[in-house]
């Protein structure tokens, strides 16, 4: 009896420890995500653009092709200036911490404007 009570504690605390890692994950890239739009925003701003639109896009199809390991995370940015629609690209660092602090595994941020 006192045997299956144990199993019983255990399998509750795996589950919930399960159920905090997922929180924890699903967290962290709400705040990725949050902290990679101000920095589009911020950054387009700044060269005196306006923000149309961006998404991520898989780096196959970004001039980070040739210059990526697969580990950062590419966007895709349109914005407007001084009447011009232009394309910006963003290597974006996944480090819910410090999106401009690279892991080991990753390469730095880089911006590309296209003309």
């Amino acid at each position: 009896m006192f045997v299956k009570r144990k199993r019983r504690v255990a399998i509750i605390i795996a589950i919930c420890i399960v159920i905090l890692l997922v929180m924890l994950s699903v967290f962290s890239l709400v705040v990725l995500n949050i902290k990679h739009s101000e920095e589009i925003h911020a950054k387009i701003t700044s060269i005196g653009g306006e923000l149309i639109d961006y998404e991520s896009v898989n780096v196959q199809n970004s001039p980070f092709d040739s210059d990526s390991n697969g580990r950062n995370k590419i966007y895709k940015i349109t914005y407007m200036k001084e009447g011009k629609e232009y394309i910006a690209w963003y290597r974006a660092i996944k480090n819910p911490i410090d999106i401009h602090s690279p892991s080991s595994k990753s390469l730095a941020e880089k911006w590309i404007y296209t003309q």
